[in-house]
């Protein structure tokens, strides 16, 4: 992903409303914010006048925010899925079925293109399988791809053997086969490691199904859901040999849209979605995500 490309820097409550227009008309832009977020950011008293431009939003009142100046961007049009696709996404991308999860969660993305290194020991044929297999991938990504380099400091991506050199002291004492990712505060992943205990795939096409299924969760620290179909990857289920459905590849360029606000937390994850719905009833309105070039 070069510099150029965007990263989300808004919810949508702080939204952008264009009005509907005819060839003639000119755009007219406005941004809105919660009548409390208001408050708090800004000093300057309401007038009546102000209070002729509130929109009510799920019982929020969304306050006009005059001069607001925003830094060199685009914006992208909101992406409209519905609930149905949204819950099951949700499972996936915060870890949403379980009661307990937090709604504090955040989904993880990766900002930058992957650079992956493979240690001596992966055999020869998984790794021309297992690249073969992550560049028809990320084919349905527009904003990721991946190469393979050479040597470890050009990489953010290493697959690794237990029997060899160990490249993240953090789970050299699993006994299992994992991954250990890094992100920073946008919840943006820039590096990982992915070790697969040998011992336990005996033969390179274990490995290889293996290494596929922690790819594919790495890409953003997903979790397979049970309930869904198990012809779908993210099922987890053994029986489709991990292979992408229409389904998957619809959840991983969901995730990578930029008709969504990135590196969000469930809740305001859910609470966007809320407004949007909302404010997509008035059809005169076209609501969009405005974001930063870097």
């Amino acid at each position: 992903m070069t510099k150029s490309l965007l990263i989300a820097i808004i919810s949508l409550t702080l939204v952008q409303l264009v009005q509907a227009q005819t060839p003639h008309q000119t755009k007219n832009v406005q941004y809105r914010m919660s009548l409390k977020q208001f408050k708090a950011k800004y000093k300057t008293p309401l007038t009546a006048k102000d209070t002729l431009n509130f929109v009510y939003v799920n019982n929020d009142t969304m306050v006009i925010v005059k001069d607001y100046v925003r830094k060199p961007g685009a914006s992208v049009p909101y992406q409209y899925k519905d609930s149905t696709f949204l819950d099951v996404y949700k499972t996936i991308a915060f870890n949403h079925y379980k009661d307990s999860v937090s709604k504090k969660t955040t989904m993880k993305y990766w900002k930058d293109d992957i650079a992956i290194f493979f240690s001596n020991a992966v055999d020869k044929k998984v790794k021309k399988e297992f690249m073969a297999f992550a560049e028809k991938t990320l084919q349905h990504v527009d904003s990721l791809s991946i190469k393979e380099v050479k040597h470890v400091e050009d990489s953010n991506y290493v697959v690794y053997y237990n029997d060899g050199f160990e490249y993240e002291s953090r789970i050299s004492n699993y006994k299992k086969s994992d991954y250990y990712m890094h992100w920073n505060n946008k919840n943006q992943i820039y590096r990982l490691s992915l070790r697969l205990i040998k011992e336990d795939f005996f033969t390179p096409n274990l490995r290889l199904r293996e290494l596929k299924k922690y790819f594919i969760k790495s890409l953003g620290h997903f979790e397979f859901n049970r309930n869904i179909d198990n012809k779908h990857f993210f099922s987890g289920s053994h029986d489709n040999d991990y292979q992408l459905s229409d389904f998957d590849t619809e959840i991983l360029k969901y995730h990578y849209s930029y008709g969504i606000c990135k590196g969000t937390n469930l809740e305001t994850f859910e609470d966007n979605h809320k407004k949007a719905k909302e404010l997509l009833k008035n059809k005169q309105i076209l609501l969009t995500f405005y974001h930063e070039f870097e």
